[in-house]
């Protein structure tokens, strides 16, 4: 049976801003290192190697996804007694590349601050936002580590880049995915107010970021915060890169981000990580606030209620009791990421969870190989570009990592968790919270050879084809014909079809254990696969599959049904599963011929495919049926 394919209809949603974070170590390939060697991962990206003398990175040129007329830059480091952090940036545009410009310095005492008197031909510094004269299509960075005494340890450098002229898309930014719960951060409760010195009201950023340290396990005092991130210079308390720079300071993995919806701040959240968010508002456009307008004021995105509704710790409260308050979701929505682009501070213990797969397709193995020859022994799955993980642990060059996006079960036969393994960590990159809006649904797409599978965000559509984007920001430009809509609404019927021509791109392939990628599949690879190509996501092994599956008697299977077998001295113990194609026929991926076939289910079993009963015993089989389409 095969499906015919209508135009896809995507759900395109051009961002105004985009964040990157560069923290592992293929994220440098291209940096220029002055002073400067590899740091263990678990503590920072770099070390410096003399102490005595400044250490210097300057990042490879970074291509924009859009042009863009603001940019801000942020950097973190373990910095000794003494020691200064510097952070500068350069734009490339028509006329070429920038001089270099200085987005402040960090350290205790008076040297710290942002610098003046910053503007030329092609823009300007407003403090700690880079506003630009003319669009510009990429950058490049400069973090400087000076001090002497105990050598520092650079953690990371972010930077975010804004096109102003964009629209703002509310239905979008503040649009509530079904089946949302409840969320909410524990942390401290502050008010700049309750401060008995007489700049009060000017400390909100500090306060915020003390009621952050709380939340994150840190004790911290709101008026020691606000003396070590005071811009002398401009006398604030508010410089975006001095407060992220201090919350660095205190062993965090710390930001700026300018976000695009309020699901990528909760998916920050669901991770343990504060939101610290920038908010500029008229009068009564943010109702419940205890401030009646403002220009310019930073709150702690604390969680979300059973509506969507934003929960805040708001630090213009007038006392501690009431810090803690609910914004509407549209109205929070407009006020942060209409009116300030969705400017944060982000904070973490660490960035674990926030990592995907940057190459096209990552190889999982039960441990690190030690040759060539183990890789084969060793391999238990395969993740594909974009495929979200989350770090547990590093060992030399290799990642411990769950692969979020592919499930097994525990032991206890009843609970689905992520798979573990080990990947090489220069597969991995940082990868922003966005929600994917197309699989990949052809067996490679584009030039940038994506396998099927592949979960992107589609940025536009044109005659040309569909603008995707990466967690990471790497864009690529992909045939619209080669990708399946998400969330998808196909008819039950209709997805049968359309799941059983992707197995059969894999026909004539060889079988390979562990595979689950356009280059190599194995039996549950190939049902995962194709299962995914349209937007059904299904466990990744046998065993799981049958378990997630309702069992069905033959006479009730239907095309795209699945058939298992396990051995009959082990029958619970599910090894193999095929597709069933209707007709008495399947679709599988086999050690038996080494390949990926289609064939009657009397050529595999050497019975009659009307005389098999589910659970029947089938020459040393037992053979099973199930159903994952509802």
């Amino acid at each position: 049976m095969t499906a015919t394919l209508g135009k896809p209809a995507f759900a395109a949603h051009a961002p105004r801003s985009w964040t990157i974070v560069n923290f592992l170590p293929g994220d440098f390939k291209e940096a220029s290192l002055k002073n400067l060697r590899p740091a263990d991962p678990r503590t920072g990206a770099f070390e410096v190697t003399d102490s005595s003398r400044p250490a210097v990175l300057t990042s490879g040129e970074i291509a924009a996804l859009f042009p863009f007329d603001q940019l801000l830059l942020s950097a973190d480091a373990a910095l000794p007694p003494g020691g200064s952090l510097t952070a500068e940036a350069q734009v490339r545009s028509a006329e070429g590349w920038s001089p270099w410009f200085s987005f402040g310095r960090f350290a205790a005492g008076a040297e710290r601050g942002s610098v003046k008197g910053q503007d030329n031909d092609f823009g300007a510094m407003d403090v700690d936002v880079l506003k630009l004269k003319r669009k510009a299509s990429s950058f490049r960075y400069r973090v400087t580590l000076a001090g002497a005494g105990k050598a520092a340890v650079l953690r990371l450098a972010a930077a975010s880049y804004t096109d102003s002229s964009a629209p703002y898309e509310s239905a979008a930014a503040a649009a509530l995915p079904a089946g949302e719960k409840p969320l909410q951060l524990k942390m401290p409760l502050h008010s700049q107010m309750m401060q008995q010195v007489n700049y009060a009201g000017d400390i909100c950023s500090p306060v915020s970021l003390t009621m952050a340290f709380g939340a994150l396990g840190l004790e911290a005092d709101p008026i020691r915060t606000a003396e070590a991130v005071l811009d002398p210079g401009e006398n604030i308390y508010g410089n975006w890169f001095l407060n992220t720079a201090h919350a660095g300071s205190r062993g965090l993995y710390s930001f700026l981000a300018r976000l695009n919806s309020l699901e990528e701040a909760r998916a920050f959240l669901a991770a343990g990580a504060p939101v610290i968010a920038s908010v500029t508002f008229g009068p009564d456009e943010l109702k419940n606030s205890p401030l009646k307008k403002t220009k310019g004021h930073l709150l702690v995105i604390a969680g979300f209620d059973a509506k969507g509704n934003v929960i805040v710790n708001d630090p213009a409260a007038p006392d501690e009791k009431t810090v803690r308050r609910v914004y509407d979701r549209a109205q929070f929505a407009a006020a942060w990421l209409k009116n300030k682009f969705g400017t944060a501070y982000i904070l973490a213990r660490d960035l674990n969870a926030f990592l995907a797969v940057r190459d096209r397709v990552a190889e999982l193995y039960s441990m690190p190989p030690a040759d060539a020859a183990e890789k084969p022994k060793l391999i238990e799955s395969q993740l594909v570009a974009n495929e979200r993980v989350e770090l547990l642990d590093v060992s030399g060059g290799w990642a411990k990592a769950r692969a979020l996006e592919q499930h097994s079960l525990k032991a206890n036969g009843k609970t689905l968790t992520p798979y573990v393994g080990w990947l090489p960590l220069d597969s991995l990159t940082f990868s922003l919270p966005v929600a994917p809006t197309a699989v990949v649904r052809a067996k490679t797409a584009g030039d940038a050879d994506l396998s099927v599978g592949v979960k992107v965000r589609v940025l536009a559509t044109a005659g040309d084809g569909a603008r995707v984007v990466f967690g990471d920001g790497t864009p690529a430009l992909l045939p619209e014909k080669d990708l399946t809509p998400l969330p998808q609404r196909a008819r039950p019927d209709t997805l049968r079809g359309r799941i059983l021509d992707t197995a059969r791109l894999f026909l004539g392939d060889k079988y390979y254990w562990g595979g689950r990628s356009a280059w190599g599949i194995d039996c549950s690879g190939l049902v995962n696969l194709a299962y995914r190509a349209w937007g059904l996501d299904v466990p990744r092994n046998a065993g799981d599959q049958y378990a997630a599956s309702r069992h069905l008697t033959r006479a009730e299977l239907k095309p795209a049904d699945l058939i298992f077998s396990s051995d009959a001295a082990k029958p619970r113990l599910i090894n193999h599963v095929m597709l069933y194609a209707g007709g008495g026929r399947l679709i599988e991926a086999t050690g038996d011929t080494g390949s990926v076939r289609e064939v009657s289910f009397k050529e595999k079993f050497g019975v009659d495919f009307a005389k098999v009963r589910h659970g029947a015993l089938v020459n040393g089989k037992k053979v099973f049926f199930g159903r994952i389409i509802r």
